[in-house]
């Protein structure tokens, strides 16, 4: 059997996930995140299924997942089926954006490298998705291979359902960061709801000013490669934020890269959201590089 002809998922499930994502977008305009099983079917294909989202705290442009609910619904799922070659499924929303890898995506899926093969899927609102198969271990041998490839979606009619329960479990279970740095009138950019705001007294906190201005970057680069802004946007939205960062004497500012849309475009696809920063200290930067982005829970 073909590697694009094994991975399904049933219609009830698939719109099932494509609830969650529009609830989070409806009620908060943020990504939401959780977990899923694989499991071997007599027939060789491996079905997703037992779709459920976590404690975890999103934003426009990120999710993390609370590691103690990860660990109870490995728990949960691993005692109910009791087959060592299930797997587990992260998946996330990418709403109203191009469904695609990020530089965070890519790191998450990383986290799960294990003894054979993890799994992970992204959607978006208009029902696109990206499905990877990453391939960890080979007859013992370390390997990776990352691939691309087909989840079916075994369904009839397109039909997207909100339950009251799915409410009260969103309203639980997700929430958004509290340490948002607030001061004066100085917003990131039209692409950020919550109003991320600097002055002299954020320097007082760097950790939490460094975490706004990197959730702001991962974003303005997942617009860029989605084709969302050109290049033109990008250099403006960058001249704002290294304003402010001059203003304020952060010790740390977003590099001017001179290149051409096509250029930019292929470079953005190779570095993560952190590459991007220039710093005057490395120790500064060493104490608290990854502060706002590169806490969630991984699995190892």
């Amino acid at each position: 059997m073909k590697l694009e002809n094994v991975f399904y998922i049933l219609e009830k499930d698939w719109y099932k996930l494509q609830a969650w994502a529009t609830l989070a977008h409806e009620e908060d305009k943020n990504e939401i995140s959780g977990l899923m099983t694989a499991i071997p079917q007599k027939d060789g294909r491996i079905k997703i299924s037992d779709i459920e989202i976590l404690k975890q705290e999103n934003t426009g442009s990120n999710t993390e997942l609370d590691g103690d609910a990860v660990s109870e619904y490995m728990m949960k799922y691993g005692m109910k089926y009791n087959n060592p070659e299930m797997k587990f499924v992260w998946w996330h929303s990418h709403h109203t954006m191009a469904a695609f890898w990020s530089g965070t995506d890519i790191k998450e899926i990383e986290a799960w490298e294990n003894n054979s093969y993890s799994l992970a899927l992204v959607i978006n609102l208009k029902e696109e998705y990206v499905f990877r198969v990453s391939f960890w271990r080979s007859n013992g041998l370390p390997m990776q291979k990352h691939i691309d490839t087909n989840l079916t979606i075994e369904r009839k009619q397109a039909k997207v359902n909100i339950t009251d329960s799915m409410k009260k479990q969103y309203e639980e279970l997700c929430s958004s960061p509290t340490n948002v740095v607030t001061h004066n009138n100085y917003n990131w950019g039209r692409h950020i709801r919550q109003p991320n705001l600097w002055n002299k007294e954020a320097d007082l906190n760097i950790e939490h000013s460094y975490s706004q201005a990197l959730e702001k970057v991962e974003e303005l680069q997942e617009t860029f490669m989605s084709g969302e802004i050109k290049l033109k946007e990008w250099k403006k939205e960058v001249k704002k934020m290294n304003k402010v960062c001059n203003d304020n004497k952060f010790p740390f500012k977003i590099k001017k890269l001179d290149y051409s849309q096509q250029e930019m475009t292929n470079y953005l696809m190779t570095v993560l959201p952190d590459e991007l920063f220039e710093w005057e200290d490395n120790m500064i930067k060493n104490r608290i590089e990854g502060f706002g982005w590169n806490g969630g829970y991984h699995v190892y």
